[in-house]
């Protein structure tokens, strides 16, 4: 409806910046679309006369805002509104043991997420070499030439392909993995990790800043582009007291995103425009 003439406090929203650094849309885009995804993306005017439009803006992550202020993309308050999971269903043990590595899904790691480049699950599939016995869980829509292309990195069975999942499989997947792994090179939250965190499961995933923000002292990192330090991290799991550790960590760091405090802080910056 526009900004012009408005009679109205608003605020916008925004989740990160992904694409001015990560250029390329998604396929399944019409080309029209694409060709204007990657004009829009070379520039941050469009950003700033958009955002400079609002009363405020809220996003999800410090990281985020952070970026928002390093590349002064408006002089509107910017305010932290974080992303959460659901809590863990009643009756879920979450001081669960660590998986036996021999019985179903000890051996198991879940990813949740789309294939676009800079998702980087190409260093997953590199790392199941240096896990013999593992299968990583591809949970999400995949188009078949990423699906081919992932099958030719990794080892031969060691991906198990659900292309899409419900939200029953899903909880049932992390609440039985060793862990839940990625090697994003971008991201604006990192919802995933904070659904397997809720639950206890550990995670692994690339050392980039809105990684450090979510997962805290409970996740291991490793270089988004090393396979050899992803399966070291996957490796340090196997220890039982490692992973228990790992896992009570996660639920207390998950604790620290929560709908009701995201709400609270939504409705505390809509009414200080009031």
């Amino acid at each position: 409806m526009g900004t012009f003439g408005r009679r109205y406090r608003l605020v916008k929203t925004l989740h990160d910046l992904i694409y001015h650094r990560h250029r390329t849309p998604p396929r399944d885009l019409p080309a029209f679309v694409r060709l204007l995804w990657r004009i829009y993306h070379l520039a941050w005017w469009p950003q700033r006369l958009l955002l400079d439009r609002a009363d405020a803006v809220a996003t999800v992550s410090a990281t985020t805002k952070q970026l928002i202020a390093q590349h002064r993309l408006t002089r509107r308050p910017v305010v932290v509104v974080a992303n959460a999971a659901d809590p863990a269903p009643a009756g879920a043990r979450l001081d669960r043991p660590a998986p036996d590595p021999a019985g179903a899904g000890g051996r198991d790691l879940v990813y949740m997420g789309s294939f676009m480049p800079y998702k980087n699950v190409e260093t997953l599939a590199r790392a199941l070499h240096e896990l013999p016995g593992y299968r990583l869980h591809l949970l999400s829509r995949i188009p078949s030439a990423a699906r081919s292309r992932l099958e030719a990195l990794a080892p031969a069975g060691a991906l198990v392909v659900h292309d899409g999942t419900s939200e029953e499989e899903y909880r049932a997947l992390l609440l039985s993995a060793r862990a839940l792994v990625t090697a994003s090179r971008d991201e604006g939250f990192g919802l995933p990790l904070v659904e397997a965190m809720v639950l206890g499961t550990p995670v692994v995933v690339s050392d980039i800043p809105i990684f450090r923000e979510i997962g805290g002292d409970a996740a291991l990192y490793a270089p988004a582009d090393d396979p050899a330090g992803f399966a070291a991290g996957i490796r340090r799991l196997e220890d039982p007291d490692e992973w228990r550790v790992r896992s009570a960590a996660s639920v207390l760091q998950a604790a620290h995103f929560d709908w009701d405090r995201s709400a609270a802080a939504l409705l505390e910056l809509m009414e200080s425009l009031a």
